[in-house]
């Protein structure tokens, strides 16, 4: 990204991963004036966040999660009409009677399993 921009860093990076690692590739990454969105939620561990660098950098930092019930009067037909494909965005798919278990296995944060459809 620095060599892409001379340097400079990105005027917006989105992270959406939720980690450490993420959050601090996206403030490296993001160039001075600039914004960092995070969209979801980060890992539950506190996180060193560079307050002093960001101020001086004139950082902008938005936080939110996904407005997920709001979009469903949309989404929930398309996917149901298979208007919209979500090929390659689920790892897993288990049953809705299993989505403690789901919930449980997307919170280990492993590489095999992501994101979880719940099927009825």
């Amino acid at each position: 990204m620095l060599e892409a921009t001379g340097g400079r860093g990105a005027a917006a990076v989105i992270d959406a991963v939720g980690s450490d690692g993420s959050m601090s590739d996206a403030l490296n990454l993001v160039r001075a004036g600039g914004t960092v969105s995070v969209v979801g939620v980060h890992n539950l561990d506190p996180f060193p966040f560079p307050a002093t660098i960001s101020l001086i950098r004139s950082i902008t930092l938005r936080m939110t999660t996904a407005p997920v019930q709001r979009t469903w009067p949309e989404l929930v037909p398309l996917l149901q009409s298979g208007r919209l494909d979500v090929s390659g965005i689920f790892t897993d798919t288990m049953p809705l009677s299993d989505a403690s278990a789901a919930y449980a296995a997307v919170a280990a944060r492993t590489a095999d399993c992501v994101k979880v459809a719940l099927s009825i």
